[in-house]
């Protein structure tokens, strides 16, 4: 299908009545959005995980905590790394006790908090992070470049591949 307003992503045309085309629009949009996320996903996963022995999870955690950890040199609470990968609290703790087993990252509970727990990167973690975070951001590169601009809205496409901000994105 060819889209037939300018905020359309995918070429997807909006089908209903007036007074609902912009719930619709929205929602077209973001299937759109969500489909091209999966595609990528799923492309960046199967390289990375081929080239790395790392999934995408445990590449961003890696680099979530090591940021956190490198600029404040204190450990991270596993609520933080759930919220800045928009993972919830049980996926976080069964990811953070993968890395633990593999011996990336040491858990710790937090002094003023009985029940919060912390995490920092052990030596392990932090060559693990060095060896992967640029190959991960080639790997996501490139499958932005081979999924191919036709999939995208120009906008979306240009701010893949670097060529605007976010702000301009979001109109």
């Amino acid at each position: 299908m060819t889209g037939t307003s300018h905020g359309d992503v995918g070429g997807e045309v909006c089908t209903v009545p007036a007074d609902d085309r912009t719930l619709s629009c929205a929602t077209d949009r973001w299937d759109a959005l969500d489909r091209l996320h999966r595609r990528i996903q799923g492309a960046v996963e199967r390289r990375l995980r081929e080239e790395t022995g790392f999934g995408v999870s445990d590449v961003q955690a890696l680099r979530h905590v090591g940021r956190r950890s490198a600029a404040d040199a204190d450990p991270v609470r596993l609520v933080e790394v759930a919220n800045g990968l928009g993972l919830s609290q049980s996926a976080t703790s069964r990811l953070m006790g993968r890395l633990r087993r593999q011996g990336l990252v040491i858990p710790s509970a937090v002094d003023h908090d009985r029940r919060g727990v912390q995490v920092l990167l052990t030596p392990a973690g932090h060559a693990a992070l060095r060896r992967t975070a640029f190959r991960y951001e080639q790997i996501v590169r490139d499958a932005v470049r081979d999924l191919g601009s036709q999939d995208a809205d120009p906008l979306l496409w240009r701010f893949l591949v670097g060529e605007c901000d976010a702000g301009t994105v979001t109109r």
